[in-house]
């Protein structure tokens, strides 16, 4: 049966505005603070164990068709994800102190943040925890991983794959593993990738 476009068009805005609401209820009882209005792209609504502070600015968008975007953070820690940043489907950030992701980043499928190794690599080297900051307008390519303790400056672009472990110079492309700077470029400071 053909329905008219009209009501077509009126069935989806409804359904998109329930399954909105919906998913601001979930982030309430997940203790997520909301400044504005983050949506979610897709059937799956992100996995979350907020056992600290997760704040989200507004237009953030969970894209999860098919895998969820995983949040996990643990008691006394802190994920700031900014503005109109975008995070791909089955994307990984575990956040053990502080996570900071900028304004405008585009956060690419499968990606692994993480402020802390877990486990300790050996008894004379204990388990190591420190912050990642994320700077605006970063890209973060395909199952690429970011490593405690790393800074991510301004407009930087991280390779597909690559692993992050050394802080990454403003509008610097990195590649590789371990990543390792391949160019760099110049673009005004208030630039967005569209």
């Amino acid at each position: 049966m053909n329905l008219p476009r009209k009501i077509v068009q009126r069935w989806r805005i409804l359904l998109n505005g329930r399954r909105r609401k919906k998913f601001l209820r979930y982030l309430q009882r997940q203790h997520v603070q909301i400044r504005g209005c983050p949506s979610i792209s897709g059937t799956v609504p992100p996995l979350i164990s907020n056992h600290g502070i997760i704040e989200l600015e507004d237009a953030v968008v969970f894209n999860s068709p098919v895998h969820p975007v995983e949040l996990f953070v643990c008691e006394k820690a802190t994920l700031r994800i900014g503005r109109d940043s975008f995070i791909n489907q089955g994307t990984t950030i575990a956040c053990s102190q502080r996570i900071d992701i900028g304004e405008r980043c585009l956060i690419g499928e499968f990606v692994a943040i993480h402020d802390t190794h877990f486990h300790a690599i050996s008894p004379t080297q204990p388990t190591k925890t420190a912050p990642v900051r994320i700077g605006y307008n970063v890209w973060i390519g395909h199952r690429a991983t970011i490593l405690p303790g790393v800074t991510i400056g301004d407009h930087a672009v991280i390779g597909a794959g690559a692993v992050v472990t050394k802080d990454v110079p403003a509008k610097t492309i990195v590649a590789g593993n371990p990543a390792k700077p391949v160019r760099t470029f110049e673009c005004p400071d208030d630039w967005r990738r569209p």
